[in-house]
Formats: C-alpha cells, sequence, structure tokens
C-alpha cells in the first residue's frame, strides 16, 4: 500500500515537472492565445447579437473582424519571433565555437615548428654543455694544451649554438606573436556578442510588460462570451473595444520584441563577419 502510494506521488510530481517545461518552453503570448479561440458557436452567438442590435450591427461586426485579425497577426508575429530567436541562438552559438578555432591551423603549425626545432637541436645543446664540462676539467688539471685545444673547439661550437638559438628564439617569437593576434580576434569578436546581453535585457522586460495585458485579455475575452451568449450588444460593444485596445498593447510589446530578436540578429552578422 505503502508502495503504491509512493509511486502515486511520483508520477503526479513528474506530471507536473513535465507540464511546468512546456509551460516555460511556451513562447510569451502563445498560453493567452490558446485561451481565445474563435469557434463557429462564438461566431454564431456575435451574429444573432449583432442581428438583434439593430443598425450597430455592423460597428460590433467589425470590432470582432478587427480583433480577430489583431489576434491573426499576434499568432503570426509570435511563429516569426520564435524562428528568428532559434535561428539567432543557433548562429551565435557557431560564432562563438568558431571564435575558439580562430588561427587554429597557423598556431598548431608555429607550436610543431618549436617543438621540432628544440628537438632538432637538443643533441647540439647537450654536446655543447658536455664539452664546456672538459674544458673546465682541463682547466682545472692546469693541462694548458689539451685546454686551448678544447677552448678553441667550444669557441666554434658556440658560434653554431648561438646561430640555432636564434633560429629557436625566432619561431617561438612568431608562435607568441601569433597566439597574441588571435587572442585580440578573440576579444573583439566576443565584445561584439557582449552586445546581445543588454538587448536580452530589452526583451526580458517587454515579456514581463505583456503578462498584465494577457490576463486582463483573458479576462475580457470571457466577459465578452458572456455578453454575446446573453445577446447583449451593449455589453459585448464594450468589451470588444477593451479587447482591441488590450491586443494592440500586447501586439506593440510583441512587435518591440521582434525588433530586438532582428538587432540581436544583426549583432551576430557582425560578429560573423569579423571572423578571420
Amino acid at each position: 500500500m505503502v508502495n503504491h502510494l509512493r509511486t502515486g506521488i511520483t508520477v503526479l510530481a513528474l506530471i507536473i515537472l513535465i507540464a511546468a517545461g512546456i509551460t516555460a518552453l511556451s513562447p510569451p503570448g502563445q498560453a493567452s492565445a490558446a485561451a481565445i479561440e474563435f469557434t463557429d458557436s462564438i461566431n454564431a452567438q456575435l451574429d444573432a447579437t449583432a442581428d438583434k442590435t439593430g443598425k450597430n450591427g455592423s460597428k460590433l461586426r467589425k470590432q470582432y473582424t478587427d480583433f480577430k485579425s489583431s489576434r491573426t497577426q499576434i499568432l503570426s508575429l509570435d511563429d516569426r519571433t520564435s524562428a528568428l530567436h532559434y535561428d539567432n541562438e543557433s548562429k551565435a552559438s557557431a560564432v562563438r565555437k568558431a571564435i575558439g578555432n580562430i588561427d587554429a591551423s597557423k598556431i598548431s603549425k608555429l607550436e610543431e615548428q618549436v617543438k621540432t626545432t628544440k628537438s632538432k637541436y637538443q643533441p647540439l645543446y647537450t654536446s655543447y654543455t658536455s664539452f664546456n664540462k672538459q674544458v673546465a676539467a682541463a682547466n682545472k688539471l692546469k693541462d694548458k694544451s689539451l685546454y686551448k685545444v678544447l677552448k678553441a673547439q667550444a669557441e666554434g661550437m658556440k658560434l653554431v649554438v648561438d646561430i640555432t638559438k636564434q633560429d629557436l628564439k625566432s619561431k617561438e617569437a612568431a608562435l607568441k606573436t601569433a597566439k597574441s593576434e588571435r587572442t585580440k580576434k578573440q576579444k573583439q569578436i566576443r565584445s561584439v556578442l557582449s552586445e546581445i546581453d543588454a538587448v536580452k535585457t530589452k526583451i526580458k522586460a517587454e515579456k514581463s510588460a505583456i503578462s498584465t495585458p494577457n490576463k486582463q485579455l483573458t479576462t475580457e475575452w470571457s466577459n465578452f462570451k458572456a455578453a454575446v451568449k446573453k445577446n447583449d450588444a451593449d455589453r459585448a460593444t464594450d468589451t470588444l473595444a477593451r479587447l482591441l485596445t488590450l491586443s494592440t498593447q500586447i501586439n506593440t510589446k510583441k512587435q518591440n520584441i521582434y525588433n530586438h530578436e532582428s538587432k540581436i540578429s544583426s549583432i551576430i552578422q557582425r560578429a560573423n563577419s569579423m571572423l578571420p
């Protein structure tokens, strides 16, 4: 019994989490849009109410048509905004990945050159060190003849060692410069992409501002359905007027969101154009 109860609670918790996830993923305004449906029943009730109100019937029908048109525009705007948003996320991700790969091949080649050069010259450096130890030992033994011979050979070897060290130093400098240039390029492009953060803050503010008119819209829609069900033309006209006002407010804010997403798109394009 206890196990069944625990299983039931676990399943219920999962359902709640899944539902919450779906709600969180829904584009702003989608839930309210789904709550407003222009069914055949409501259309028929609107026509009946308009017929009974006489000469004002055309006004009521126009208000209703305008509101339906406004909702269609909002749904279309939602779709375009959602598509643009996901496109922006995908492209921004691609640019960030590309930033990490800037000059990767060039730097890898220079790193390999440094590694190969070090490996190539190491036996010479080892021999030179060993030879200098022999010079020091001969000097310590006071063997002037051997010391002079070894010293001369060591000095001749030093010339070769200095040339190879200069060669290695040159390759290491080229690698350092390439890494520095890469860092500079990456910093510049990331700086451009960072402009997105401020735009996203504006989007968040617009989405938050939509919440109140969305709730009011749902309430007024319920009032409208009740009015046409009772063939109350005056109340239906008043609620439609408020619905149109609220819908216009929502549409304006959603248009702002779309414009912000368009700005993000431009920022990403600018960053992408800076990639080598």
